[in-house]
């Protein structure tokens, strides 16, 4: 039986991990078993499956399933990913989550805090750091993926819309909006479910996931992130829960005025507004 293919991909913190959840319990989709694979940006270091037979491997497939779905966030930026997906899957479908792009700077930012990939104590200095970190200067010495700390790009979300759109038919692409999320999210889910082809499940529950965290010790959560880089490098794939113990709620984000105004200024033209619909492919 041929499946259809289904793609979340991105932005990142524009409600993924929550939709993915959701769609994971649905009787007809099969979610990777990893939400964020990344397999298919090759232009990227944060890839985290490499070989096409684990990938897809990544699969449960009963009888009843209709669609082998993922969600990895950053295949929206990367400009790999989407030709790569489409050479091996033409008829794929594509969902894109996005949300106000001011707020998804500042939630990267304490995203990229809580995982350790941003050392810069303010969103300030991160902000301001983008153009030097560009050119490969300051940079971690660490550093997964540079991109990751480039917020001004990772949320022009209209450009990165635009660049789909001139890649993907109509047809095969559906965009999502997190304020709309938050406030119905049952008439989205349903929205995707029948862009993906599958029946309603009856869900009336939508717990959110991947709310923002932060360390209570940094110190404890540098070495969780040694160790499971060491476990990814051993190919083990024991999970290490103990670093839910070092995870708290963040509570407060906090933005000076100078830097949301230099933000606002800056992304002022990059939020996808509602009525903007997928334009012919160009070839």
């Amino acid at each position: 039986m041929q499946h259809q293919r289904l793609f979340i991909l991105g932005a990142p913190k524009c409600g993924t991990t929550s939709m993915a959840h959701w769609l994971s319990h649905h009787p007809e989709i099969a979610m990777s078993r990893i939400k964020e694979p990344h397999f298919y940006n090759t232009d990227m270091g944060n890839r985290t499956i490499t070989n096409m037979r684990e990938y897809e491997s990544l699969f449960d497939i009963s009888p009843q399933t209709r669609v082998l779905a993922e969600a990895s966030t950053w295949y929206l930026y990367s400009d790999a990913a989407v030709p790569n997906i489409l050479a091996d899957h033409p008829d794929a479908k594509f969902v894109v989550m996005t949300r106000d792009p001011i707020e998804m700077a500042i939630s990267l930012f304490y995203h990229n805090r809580y995982m350790l990939h941003e050392p810069l104590e303010t969103i300030g200095a991160a902000w301001a750091a983008q153009a030097r970190r560009a050119r490969g200067d300051g940079l971690p010495h660490d550093c997964v993926e540079p991109a990751f700390l480039q917020y001004q790009a990772a949320c022009s979300l209209r450009t990165l819309v635009q660049r789909l759109q001139e890649r993907v038919r109509p047809a095969n692409l559906l965009i999502l909006h997190l304020e709309d999320l938050r406030t119905d999210p049952g008439t989205g889910y349903r929205a995707l479910l029948s862009f993906a082809g599958v029946t309603d499940d009856g869900r009336s529950e939508f717990p959110v996931r991947n709310e923002a965290r932060q360390h209570r010790s940094k110190l404890l959560g540098q070495a969780f992130k040694k160790a499971a880089r060491l476990k990814r490098r051993l190919g083990l794939r024991v999970r290490l829960n103990i670093g839910s113990l070092n995870k708290a709620p963040l509570t407060a984000k906090h933005v000076p005025d100078d830097v949301r105004a230099e933000m606002a200024h800056t992304l002022a033209d990059q939020r996808v507004p509602r009525e903007m619909t997928a334009r012919r492919v160009s070839a």
